[in-house]
């Protein structure tokens, strides 16, 4: 994801376009990934279905019982993952598979063989789904990060004061307008957010 460093000059329109342009093209990418991803677990589930083995109610809980979770760890987990955080995940996505394989053999009467096969694609869709929409979430905050900030969002006013305070990010904003953008992006709020932070502890 592209980083803004306030050190620096700062970036050209020409320049963020470019970027902007990189990360619709990761962005189509990862879309693709997800509906490749999608279609296989489906034509499984489905193969299951016509073979018999699986009711379609069964199919249809396995279905939003993966996609639930998924969407969970996906969207509910931090950008930075811990060590402690894979183990937490990867304890979910095993779990999420015995449980769907429990709930569709005892409590829907699925064939035992089915119900385990079904737990474990159970576990496959919430692993693609969790990989697949941090990684679109992360392309998606990143393209936010990158719009300019309108004249008439309250935020103006912090940024007002972020350089006012520090001769630097005066320094930074002078030298954006002069690369004719007047309008500093969400991304270099967050960086002299940072910024802020950082200087204050000190």
């Amino acid at each position: 994801m592209y980083s803004f460093d306030l050190t620096l000059d700062p970036p050209t329109s020409k320049e963020l376009d470019s970027v902007l342009v990189e990360l619709k093209k990761q962005r189509s990418t990862l879309m693709i990934r997800s509906c490749i991803s999608d279609g296989i677990h489906l034509v499984l589930l489905l193969l299951l279905y016509f073979s018999n083995v699986l009711s379609g109610s069964a199919i249809m809980v396995l279905i939003a019982l993966s996609l639930v979770v998924a969407i969970v760890l996906a969207t509910s987990t931090r950008e930075a993952l811990l060590f402690s955080d894979l183990i937490a995940i990867a304890v979910t996505i095993v779990t999420t598979a015995f449980s769907a394989a429990l709930v569709l053999a005892i409590a829907m009467h699925q064939p035992w063989g089915a119900s385990w096969v079904a737990g474990v694609l159970a576990g496959t869709i919430v692993t693609s789904g969790t990989i697949l929409g941090r990684a679109l979430k992360k392309i998606m905050f990143a393209i936010e990060q990158l719009k300019p900030i309108p004249v008439d969002d309250p935020v103006c006013e912090e940024l007002s004061i972020f350089c006012q305070r520090y001769p630097d990010l005066r320094h930074y904003r002078e030298q954006a307008s002069r690369n004719l953008r007047p309008h500093l992006t969400y991304g270099e709020l967050f960086a002299m957010r940072d910024w802020h932070q950082q200087h204050s502890d000190q």
